[in-house]
């Protein structure tokens, strides 16, 4: 009986295992089958795995290069909003400055090239920045774009405008400053033309015969005030009698007591024998400069006075160089010699009792008075420039302090000349 049981148990187990190797060899056969395409056409799991890790791959590049777009839009919007804030200076300025310059000139014609130009580049100016703002607007659609597309090709796409747009907006920014910078020289050039035209208005250039010439002449040997009347000398750069670097000696109202040197050593004149402002005056009148001979004289310091004026920016000399171009500018030792008689005490600026002494002809010796047109002024009106501009000669040319006596004898006293005319 026990060995009944017994055989009946391992009949079971051979069963059991010819039966495990049955499935296990069936299962091996349709993997082979199946490897083999004998009765399947379906893709293996390797297959299906390398396909799904493919597929996320690419999935992944295209997510990084939207990325990478968005950040080149990004970037490209960065750099057009500077550009275009710039830019927006620069029109707002070339506006101020065609403003500027139409009110300027809108009462001389003579200036309507000057004017043109100067327009012009301020037109162009505010042109080239309406150009580099209207790049934002392009930048903008195109990060509205890659914000919400998720097509590679449409971001890409918008990238790449908006990079365009970003080195549209650099270049135009870039002419906006350059047009800008031309139209302020145009501007520069339009306001010394004014000037121009303004002296003209007022300064008429006479040849060495006393001969109108045009406004333009480069060259003139004097000049008459038309508010005035007075003819003016002009200097010359020749190292003859008349050079403008030449000085005199101005102490008495006659000619013959100056010398040749200052106190330190340095020549004050040529042609003449001795340097003092009638020995200049009259050597003038004896050439009969401008058709005029033997009316040249000393000015006196208002008339001097008269045709001093402010500058821009209070530049020095104060006078219109454009019709006095030779006029010294040298701080403290730029002195003209203005005539020092006078009809009366007053006419002198003396107080009431001062001890007066007369020339030959009864008028009264005033003190050393010269007219310095680098002075700093104390005021803008006419009345203040002249106050600001008149000068004691003891205080101007050789010495630092001024003094005539003691230890500097014989010094100062010195001071260029601007013959005037009143016939």
């Amino acid at each position: 009986m026990n060995m009944s049981k017994g055989g009946s148990h391992a009949s079971n187990n051979i069963f059991f295992v010819k039966h495990s190797h049955m499935v296990w060899a069936g299962l091996v056969m349709s993997s082979l089958l199946t490897a083999c395409g004998s009765g399947s056409s379906g893709t293996s799991a390797e297959d299906l795995a390398t396909q799904a890790a493919a597929t996320a791959q690419v999935a992944a590049t295209t997510a990084a290069s939207i990325e990478v777009a968005k950040q080149q839009v990004s970037d490209a919007l960065s750099e057009i909003v500077t550009d275009a804030t710039t830019a927006k200076t620069v029109s707002s300025a070339a506006t101020t400055l065609t403003q500027k310059a139409a009110s300027e000139a809108s009462s001389y014609s003579e200036v309507a090239q000057s004017l043109a130009s100067t327009q012009a580049y301020a037109a162009q100016a505010i042109e080239q920045a309406a150009l580099a703002v209207a790049q934002q607007a392009i930048a903008d659609q195109a990060n509205t774009t890659v914000q919400s597309s998720q097509s590679l090709t449409e971001v890409q796409q918008a990238a790449s405008t908006a990079q365009t747009a970003a080195a549209t907006a650099k270049t135009a920014r870039a002419a906006a400053e350059e047009a800008l910078a031309q139209a302020q020289k145009a501007l520069t050039q339009l306001e010394s033309d004014i000037a121009s035209a303004l002296a003209s208005r007022r300064y008429t250039k006479l040849d060495s015969y006393g001969n109108t010439l045009s406004a333009n002449a480069d060259s003139w040997a004097c000049v008459k005030d038309n508010n005035t009347g007075l003819v003016w000398e002009e200097k010359t750069s020749d190292g003859g009698l008349r050079d403008k670097k030449w000085r005199y000696r101005h102490m008495h109202n006659y000619p013959g007591y100056g010398n040749l040197y200052d106190y330190n050593g340095v020549q004050l004149c040529a042609v003449l024998g001795t340097c003092d402002s009638y020995t200049y005056r009259d050597a003038v009148n004896s050439e009969g400069l401008c058709g005029r001979k033997g009316v040249w004289r000393l000015p006196r310091r208002e008339e001097l006075g008269s045709i001093a004026q402010i500058n821009d920016g209070q530049k020095t000399p104060h006078i219109n160089q454009s019709i006095f171009p030779e006029t010294a500018n040298i701080p403290d030792k730029s002195a003209y010699c203005a005539e020092n008689m006078a009809k009366t005490a007053a006419d002198c600026g003396y107080a009431a009792g001062t001890e007066l002494h007369y020339t030959s002809d009864g008028r009264i010796e005033c003190n050393y008075q010269g007219v310095d047109y680098t002075k700093q002024l104390v005021g803008t009106t006419q009345q203040l420039l002249e106050q600001s501009i008149l000068v004691a000669l003891r205080q101007q040319g050789e010495v630092p302090d001024g003094m005539t006596v003691g230890v500097y004898p014989n010094a100062n006293w010195v001071c260029y000349t601007r013959l005037v005319s009143s016939q």
